[in-house]
Protein backbone atom coordinates (compact mmCIF):
# COMPACT_ATOMS: atom_id res chain seq x y z
CA UNK A 1 0.00 0.00 0.00
CA UNK A 2 1.31 3.46 -0.90
CA UNK A 3 0.61 6.13 1.71
CA UNK A 4 1.07 9.86 1.37
CA UNK A 5 1.72 11.90 4.48
CA UNK A 6 0.83 15.46 3.51
CA UNK A 7 1.64 18.62 5.38
CA UNK A 8 -0.40 21.14 3.43
CA UNK A 9 -0.52 24.89 3.88
CA UNK A 10 -3.73 25.29 1.90
CA UNK A 11 -6.44 23.27 0.22
CA UNK A 12 -5.71 24.51 -3.32
CA UNK A 13 -2.19 23.16 -3.24
CA UNK A 14 -3.37 19.79 -1.96
CA UNK A 15 -6.01 19.46 -4.67
CA UNK A 16 -3.52 20.33 -7.37
CA UNK A 17 -0.98 17.83 -6.08
CA UNK A 18 -3.50 15.00 -5.92
CA UNK A 19 -4.89 15.80 -9.38
CA UNK A 20 -1.40 15.80 -10.90
CA UNK A 21 -0.62 12.47 -9.25
CA UNK A 22 -3.85 10.99 -10.60
CA UNK A 23 -2.89 12.07 -14.12
CA UNK A 24 0.45 10.31 -13.78
CA UNK A 25 -1.04 7.13 -12.38
CA UNK A 26 -3.14 6.75 -15.52
CA UNK A 27 -0.03 5.75 -17.46
CA UNK A 28 2.35 3.02 -16.36
CA UNK A 29 4.01 2.64 -19.77
CA UNK A 30 7.37 3.93 -18.48
CA UNK A 31 7.73 0.77 -16.33
CA UNK A 32 6.21 -1.78 -18.72
CA UNK A 33 9.48 -2.45 -20.61
CA UNK A 34 11.38 -3.34 -17.42
CA UNK A 35 8.53 -5.55 -16.21
CA UNK A 36 8.37 -7.21 -19.62
CA UNK A 37 12.10 -8.00 -19.46
CA UNK A 38 11.64 -9.51 -16.00
CA UNK A 39 8.67 -11.55 -17.26
CA UNK A 40 10.72 -13.06 -20.08
CA UNK A 41 13.56 -13.88 -17.67
CA UNK A 42 11.03 -15.44 -15.28
CA UNK A 43 9.63 -17.58 -18.10
CA UNK A 44 13.14 -18.70 -19.13
CA UNK A 45 13.79 -19.75 -15.53
CA UNK A 46 10.43 -21.52 -15.40
CA UNK A 47 11.41 -23.62 -18.43
CA UNK A 48 14.99 -24.15 -17.19
CA UNK A 49 13.75 -25.47 -13.82
CA UNK A 50 10.84 -27.42 -15.38
CA UNK A 51 8.28 -25.49 -13.36
CA UNK A 52 10.08 -25.30 -10.02
CA UNK A 53 10.96 -21.59 -10.39
CA UNK A 54 7.48 -20.48 -9.41
CA UNK A 55 5.88 -23.49 -7.82
CA UNK A 56 5.68 -27.24 -8.10
CA UNK A 57 7.72 -29.00 -10.79
CA UNK A 58 5.91 -30.01 -13.95
CA UNK A 59 4.49 -33.51 -14.05
CA UNK A 60 6.75 -35.87 -16.00
CA UNK A 61 5.74 -36.99 -19.48
CA UNK A 62 3.89 -40.26 -19.75
CA UNK A 63 6.17 -43.20 -20.50
CA UNK A 64 4.64 -43.69 -23.96
CA UNK A 65 4.90 -40.02 -24.97
CA UNK A 66 8.42 -39.66 -23.53
CA UNK A 67 9.53 -42.56 -25.73
CA UNK A 68 7.84 -41.11 -28.83
CA UNK A 69 9.33 -37.66 -28.16
CA UNK A 70 12.84 -39.03 -27.67
CA UNK A 71 12.57 -40.95 -30.96
CA UNK A 72 11.28 -37.92 -32.93
CA UNK A 73 12.82 -34.97 -31.04
CA UNK A 74 15.87 -36.38 -29.25
CA UNK A 75 17.19 -34.40 -26.32
CA UNK A 76 14.41 -31.79 -26.34
CA UNK A 77 13.32 -30.73 -22.83
CA UNK A 78 9.78 -30.95 -21.51
CA UNK A 79 7.41 -28.40 -23.14
CA UNK A 80 10.03 -27.69 -25.81
CA UNK A 81 9.34 -30.14 -28.62
CA UNK A 82 9.84 -27.48 -31.33
CA UNK A 83 10.88 -24.54 -29.15
CA UNK A 84 8.03 -22.35 -30.42
CA UNK A 85 6.26 -22.08 -27.05
CA UNK A 86 9.53 -21.37 -25.24
CA UNK A 87 10.55 -18.62 -27.68
CA UNK A 88 7.10 -17.01 -27.59
CA UNK A 89 7.34 -16.64 -23.81
CA UNK A 90 11.01 -15.68 -23.51
CA UNK A 91 11.65 -13.44 -26.53
CA UNK A 92 9.62 -10.27 -26.99
CA UNK A 93 10.57 -10.18 -30.68
CA UNK A 94 9.23 -13.65 -31.43
CA UNK A 95 6.25 -13.44 -33.84
CA UNK A 96 4.18 -15.60 -31.45
CA UNK A 97 4.86 -13.41 -28.40
CA UNK A 98 1.89 -11.41 -27.12
CA UNK A 99 2.61 -7.86 -26.01
CA UNK A 100 -0.10 -5.29 -25.41
CA UNK A 101 1.05 -2.20 -23.50
CA UNK A 102 -1.36 0.61 -22.74
CA UNK A 103 -1.66 3.12 -19.92
CA UNK A 104 -2.89 0.75 -17.21
CA UNK A 105 -2.60 -2.52 -19.11
CA UNK A 106 0.32 -4.80 -19.82
CA UNK A 107 -0.60 -8.10 -21.38
CA UNK A 108 2.16 -10.64 -22.05
CA UNK A 109 1.81 -14.20 -23.26
CA UNK A 110 1.89 -16.53 -26.23
CA UNK A 111 -0.13 -16.87 -29.42
CA UNK A 112 0.73 -20.58 -29.57
CA UNK A 113 -2.67 -22.31 -29.65
CA UNK A 114 -1.66 -25.30 -27.51
CA UNK A 115 -0.19 -23.15 -24.71
CA UNK A 116 -3.55 -23.10 -22.95
CA UNK A 117 -3.64 -26.92 -22.86
CA UNK A 118 -0.32 -27.01 -21.04
CA UNK A 119 -1.39 -24.20 -18.72
CA UNK A 120 -4.75 -25.72 -17.78
CA UNK A 121 -4.29 -29.41 -18.55
CA UNK A 122 -6.76 -31.66 -20.36
CA UNK A 123 -8.52 -34.96 -19.67
CA UNK A 124 -5.46 -36.76 -21.03
CA UNK A 125 -2.67 -34.43 -19.92
CA UNK A 126 -1.84 -32.83 -16.55
CA UNK A 127 -1.40 -29.08 -16.31
CA UNK A 128 2.18 -27.94 -16.64
CA UNK A 129 1.88 -24.22 -15.96
CA UNK A 130 4.42 -22.52 -18.13
CA UNK A 131 3.13 -19.11 -17.02
CA UNK A 132 3.40 -19.13 -13.27
CA UNK A 133 4.93 -16.16 -11.49
CA UNK A 134 7.31 -16.48 -8.55
CA UNK A 135 6.87 -14.48 -5.38
CA UNK A 136 10.18 -12.75 -6.17
CA UNK A 137 8.82 -11.64 -9.54
CA UNK A 138 5.59 -10.35 -7.96
CA UNK A 139 7.54 -8.38 -5.35
CA UNK A 140 9.79 -6.92 -8.03
CA UNK A 141 6.79 -5.75 -10.06
CA UNK A 142 5.21 -4.20 -6.96
CA UNK A 143 8.51 -2.44 -6.18
CA UNK A 144 8.77 -1.04 -9.73
CA UNK A 145 5.18 0.22 -9.62
CA UNK A 146 5.72 1.85 -6.19
CA UNK A 147 8.90 3.51 -7.44
CA UNK A 148 7.01 4.83 -10.46
CA UNK A 149 4.25 6.25 -8.25
CA UNK A 150 6.82 7.89 -5.98
CA UNK A 151 8.52 9.41 -9.03
CA UNK A 152 5.16 10.77 -10.26
CA UNK A 153 4.46 12.14 -6.79
CA UNK A 154 7.83 13.89 -6.75
CA UNK A 155 7.17 15.45 -10.14
CA UNK A 156 3.78 16.60 -8.82
CA UNK A 157 5.23 18.68 -6.02
CA UNK A 158 5.50 16.12 -3.25
CA UNK A 159 8.85 15.63 -1.54
CA UNK A 160 10.38 12.95 0.66
CA UNK A 161 10.88 13.97 4.28
CA UNK A 162 9.82 13.62 7.86
CA UNK A 163 6.21 13.92 8.87
CA UNK A 164 5.09 16.86 11.01
CA UNK A 165 5.08 14.60 14.08
CA UNK A 166 8.73 13.64 13.44
CA UNK A 167 7.76 10.12 12.44
CA UNK A 168 9.00 7.91 9.69
CA UNK A 169 9.83 9.04 6.19
CA UNK A 170 6.89 9.64 3.95
CA UNK A 171 5.83 12.05 1.27
CA UNK A 172 4.87 15.62 1.99
CA UNK A 173 3.90 18.62 -0.11
CA UNK A 174 6.79 20.89 -1.06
Amino acid sequence: MLRFHMNVGGKTRMDRGIARIAEGIADYRPVWAAIEDEFHAQMANQFRTKGEEAGAPWAPLSHAYAGWKEAHYPGRPILQRTGDLYRSLTDSHDPNAVRVAKGKLLKLGSRIAYATYHQQGTRRMPARKEIQLSETFKQSVAHRLRAHLIQIAGQSGFRRGRSAAGGSKGLGVA
